[in-house]
């Protein structure tokens, strides 16, 4: 240890002499080291985040197949009777999917996603709240809120434990707020209540809407848990045949929802574009160690001379760097703590289906990386160099202690390879960001067949404890209309159970006509979509044949005739070369009635802006109100929408006080939005490839400016010969332009090999588009020649006289 502190005073005092060195060795570090450390944290959170349940390996979910071999859900009467005679398991716990509940009393009304699970589920999943607790046996008016909502709209609060909220004007008591990571079953529940079943619900072995999840006792495998569970469908099979028999339990492992393939793409591209920062930021610094060491062969002869031997010399280079690696990562996780910040404000606030993307954080594993990269970072750019200084010619590096002379050849082809690799990794990031970037502006630039612009959207969730499905809650949304139809600068408003790019679709196996090439009776997929009068218009869609809904009895009355409104590629599937307005479709309506055609429209994408246009078919909000929490309001404005979106306010609370309004953004922001993966993925190797851009400048900066110097000498006498200032000034740059050529072909070659797997993530852009590859090698050579350009301004101004005079 004593040692050891002699190392370190030894290296901060020769670190503290060469103040410059150090200041871009440990932004160099910094830029690396930062950018490693955000993008693993994101990397952490989405792929490689565990599982919070005690012994995941061990949950399995139960669903039920019925006689046709479809699977379903499972019913109160079953769960009930499997919790009375479980075998294999430890104990069951049931969940409803979330349902949309109104929080009021607690600052404006706000839309809460509960889940109702059974009061075990977290004892189950093995699984404490971080304040509070969590639920008793038979306790019901109770709520766990999610770490995520009680943030965002409690404010972190730890006094709201305690507290009685009131959803659906029914109060509940906050006993517990659950762990940020805990996200079950799915990552957009906000809170969960407690799941009771009355004494007609547990004997009801009909109605199917439970998911069942369970643990193994020890010992038991999931073979033998199937085994159990189907000895218990027979006998139910045999106490219930109306309802159970020819049902089987199906016994599977615990899944918690995926991560999906595209965002697990652009996470991975980024993992691959910051590794090659972290290569390119260790050529830089391996290079500028070199530099330093050919400069210190003196010094470090004289040391070896008096007895140094070659592990200390080692020693002594390696807590060098790790010095400057320390500072540059604590510089770097600044950077990282910034970064991660302004990545955070690409994220939308109301992405739902993606889970883990709002816990990226630097937490203690990311804090444990970039100590753990600090030091490899550290090994790997000082091992070279202090291999290379520790072995010194003692005769011929202290008769050269003090002389300007050249470094050996060795240690100028490495530091020329090492360059060429920075130019080559730096050329492969380009490509890639160009691509992505390219890709990125395409997907803004390409039609939806809607006009977002001066559109105001606004989701209005039906609360509804105070209005019934139907006539009653068509009623409440048709007055909505008319108000913020009166609203000054209001164009047109409509509305729809959901609107395109938000995440959420409805799509219904429709019969296929009898001319379908598929043959007869076959079936394809239709989006479903119910709307408003107007919606087209303030959407901008355009109504191609026959009208709009109306208000009137004829479209909205039940009983009244089933009209419908379909799209040109539903036109296209169904009618080939045909008009179909007019048409009738069988099947479309309930009873399997048929539907009249009354319009045609223009096509819309409503899934993503890269996908294809689908078949759909609109129908009268007022004959089919479902999916009420989706519903969304869209206003047409003649000027700028946010300026009309406080009156909306209005409008709405005037009608009821206690109706949530939410979600107020412009179109052209959902649309913006959709685009998030995308434009996260473009934006961060576009900041990648600029570091790596600007760090092989440096580097060639640094080793002709080093080069140069120790050359004054050879220049001197070039000089002396009758080399003018454009001899001098071509020979330098020249080395220079070859330098970057070599690399400029191999990061061709590698990019060429690489791009391949950034096709499935562009839009409209060859992977292997000659035009990017040539402007952006055309813009490396341009930026490297540049930095070459300097060094060699100073060589031609180098004395002969001063420069000989040494000699």
């Amino acid at each position: 240890m004593g040692t050891l502190t002699q190392d370190l005073r030894y290296g901060l005092r020769q670190l503290r002499r060469s103040p410059g060195f150090v200041a871009v060795a440990v932004a160099t570090l910094a830029l690396g080291i930062g950018a490693t450390t955000a993008v693993f944290s994101i990397v952490d959170a989405v792929l490689l985040h565990g599982s919070p349940y005690r012994n995941p390996g061990q949950l399995v979910e139960i669903t039920t197949k019925s006689p046709q071999a479809e699977r379903n859900l499972v019913s109160a009467g079953e769960f009930n009777d499997w919790q009375a005679h479980h075998q294999a398991f430890e104990s069951l716990s049931a969940y409803k999917r979330w349902e949309f509940r109104v929080l009021t009393g607690s600052g404006e009304p706000d839309e809460v996603w509960t889940c109702q699970v059974s009061n075990n589920v977290f004892h189950l999943l093995g699984v404490n709240a971080i304040l509070g607790r969590t639920f008793a046996e038979n306790e019901t008016q109770v709520v766990v809120l999610s770490h995520a909502y009680w943030r965002s709209h409690f404010a972190a609060d730890p006094k709201i434990i305690g507290k009685t909220i009131a959803l659906d004007a029914k109060p509940y008591t906050v006993i517990g707020i659950a762990p940020v990571d805990f996200e079950y079953p799915d990552v957009n529940t906000q809170a969960w209540i407690p799941l009771t079943f009355s004494a007609a619900e547990r004997d009801d072995h009909e109605h199917r809407s439970l998911d069942v999840i369970t643990r193994l006792k020890l010992g038991f495998t999931v073979q033998q848990a199937q085994a159990a569970m189907d000895l218990a469908a027979r006998r139910l099979g045999v106490e219930y045949p109306k309802t159970n028999a020819g049902w089987l339990a199906i016994v599977k492992p615990f899944r918690p929802r995926e991560i999906g393939n595209t965002l697990r793409l652009a996470v991975l591209s980024l993992l691959g574009a910051v590794v090659f920062v972290l290569l390119i930021v260790c050529a830089n610094v391996t290079s500028m160690l070199l530099a330093r060491g050919a400069a210190r062969q003196g010094e470090v002869a004289v040391r070896a001379a008096l007895g140094a031997g070659r592990l200390r010399l080692i020693r002594q280079l390696l807590v060098e760097a790790l010095l400057l690696a320390g500072a540059g990562s604590a510089a770097g996780l600044l950077l990282a703590w910034w970064g991660l910040a302004a990545i955070a404000k690409l994220i939308p606030r109301y992405t739902l289906t993606e889970p883990a993307v709002h816990r990226i954080a630097i937490n203690l594993p990311v804090l444990a990386f970039a100590v753990a990269l600090a030091l490899l970072t550290a090994i790997v750019v000082s091992l070279l160099p202090a291999l290379r200084v520790s072995r010194p010619n003692l005769n011929e590096a202290l008769q050269k202690r003090g002389r300007t002379s050249g470094t050996s050849a060795g240690g100028s082809r490495v530091q020329r390879a090492l360059i060429a690799s920075e130019v080559a990794l730096a050329l492969v990031l380009l490509v890639g960001a160009g691509l992505m970037i390219r890709s990125f502006s395409n997907l803004e630039a390409a039609p939806t067949g809607f006009k977002p612009d001066h559109l105001l959207t606004v989701r209005v969730p039906l609360v509804n404890y105070k209005y019934a499905p139907g006539q009653q809650s068509a009623a409440f949304y048709r007055n909505l209309l008319e108000r913020i139809q009166l609203i000054p600068g209001v164009r047109a408003v409509g509305m729809a159970n959901n609107l395109p790019l938000t995440g959420f679709s409805t799509t219904i196996d429709f019969p296929a006509p009898p001319n379908w090439s598929g043959g007869p009776g076959q079936s394809f997929y239709v989006e479903v979509r119910s709307i408003s009068p107007g919606y087209f218009q303030a959407m901008g869609i355009p109504l191609k044949e026959g009208r709009d809904f109306t208000q009137t009895e004829t479209d909205n009355k039940e009983g009244g005739p089933c009209v419908r409104i379909v799209n040109e590629a539903m036109a296209r599937r169904y009618w080939p070369g045909e008009d179909p307005v007019g048409k009738q479709v069988p099947g479309a309506c309930r009873n399997d009635a048929p539907a009249l055609i009354v319009g045609l429209v223009g096509d819309s994408k409503w899934d993503s802006v890269e996908s294809q246009v689908l078949p759909e078919m609109f129908i009268p909000y007022a004959r089919a109100p479902f999916a009420s929490f989706l519903v969304t309001f869209a206003i047409q404005t003649a000027s700028n929408p946010t300026d009309v979106a406080a009156a909306v306010r209005r409008a709405i609370w005037e009608v009821d006080q206690d109706q949530p309004v939410i979600q107020v953004r412009t179109m052209q922001n959902v649309v913006r939005e959709s685009l998030w993966r995308q434009h996260l993925s473009a934006s961060m190797l576009g900041i990648f490839a600029a570091f790596a851009v600007l760090l092989a400048a440096v580097g060639i900066y640094g080793v002709f400016s080093y080069s140069v110097a120790q050359r004054t000498h050879e220049i001197g006498i070039r000089t002396a010969l009758g080399a003018s200032r454009g001899d001098i000034l071509r020979m330098v740059v020249r080395e220079g332009l070859l330098l970057t050529a070599t690399g400029v072909g191999a990061g061709i070659v590698a990019a060429l090999a690489l791009t391949r797997l950034l096709a499935s993530l562009l839009y409209g852009v060859r992977p292997r588009d000659p035009i990017t590859f040539v402007a952006l090698s055309l813009l490396l050579t341009a930026v490297a020649v540049l930095a070459s350009y300097f060094p060699a301004r100073r060589a031609t101004k180098v004395d002969p006289i001063e420069a000989l005079r040494y000699e």
